[in-house]
């Protein structure tokens, strides 16, 4: 079964009532080589502390794309190591780096969260700074891959951006690759996750994903702006003000 993906990213309450832009940014693609078909999804919340923190979410998604389209066809065996994993994450930081220098600027005003998740036939692999999440499902149900993480102070994060990104980011590879798959910002943390038993909020994402798998992977344009829809409806934004980007994607029968 073909991946279906659907995705939007749109602004909060707040941002309309400042006249902002969103500052959330998503990419995500999927890819054919030898041994099947390969899903990415890149995912950034640029820091509402940063002057140019929704640009340092494009660059850095549009980064990690173009690593992971290098990355396919020179992959022997298309298996997202950690190593592999992390020099895509590197890449994301040298592009924001290589921005500040031609702006004059210090990296920090190009601050933001990064979520990456790379699915093969064979295995998976997921990289995490930040808060937001990512939340597969194997057939044992909704699993989240990582908490989203807090900073030093309350209301803070870490970013891809900070001094020590590189040690302090969260890798993993699993050879059970998923068949379903969420990715998010934390604009919708608090409805997508259960803080009191540390865990997925089922009842969330279970609508969601019963429409996505009954959809042909060309009818998914349609469903991508009810998605958008839902993130600026009322409903949602009556739990939080913030930006709010969401990826679904199954290969679920």
């Amino acid at each position: 079964m073909k991946w279906r993906v659907i995705q939007a990213a749109v602004a909060g309450t707040s941002h309309h009532r400042e006249q902002l832009p969103c500052q959330d940014h998503c990419v995500a693609a999927t890819y054919e080589c030898g041994s099947g078909e390969v899903l990415a999804i890149v995912v950034a919340d640029g820091a509402g502390s940063a002057c140019h923190g929704g640009r340092g979410a494009q660059l850095a998604c549009q980064g990690v794309r173009q690593a992971i389209e290098a990355w396919v066809p020179a992959a022997v065996a298309a298996v997202p190591t950690t190593t592999t994993v992390a020099e895509w994450l590197a890449t994301a930081r040298e592009v924001l780096l290589q921005a500040a220098a031609e702006e004059g600027a210090s990296v920090r005003d190009f601050a933001c969260t990064l979520l990456i998740a790379v699915i093969t036939a064979r295995a998976a692999g997921y990289a995490h700074i930040g808060d937001g999440g990512i939340v597969i499902d194997g057939g044992d149900g909704l699993q989240l891959v990582f908490w989203p993480e807090a900073g030093e102070y309350a209301n803070m994060t870490r970013f891809i951006t900070d001094e020590d990104a590189l040690e302090q980011v969260r890798v993993l590879y699993s050879d059970a690759p998923p068949d379903e798959i969420a990715v998010f910002t934390d604009g919708i943390q608090r409805l997508a996750l259960d803080y009191k038993a540390r865990a997925v909020h089922g009842p969330f994402f279970a609508p969601m994903l019963a429409v996505l798998r009954r959809q042909l992977p060309s009818e998914c344009a349609e469903l991508a702006e009810q998605l958008a829809a839902f993130l600026a409806s009322p409903r949602v934004n009556s739990r939080t003000d913030d930006d709010k980007t969401l990826v679904l994607a199954s290969r679920r029968e």
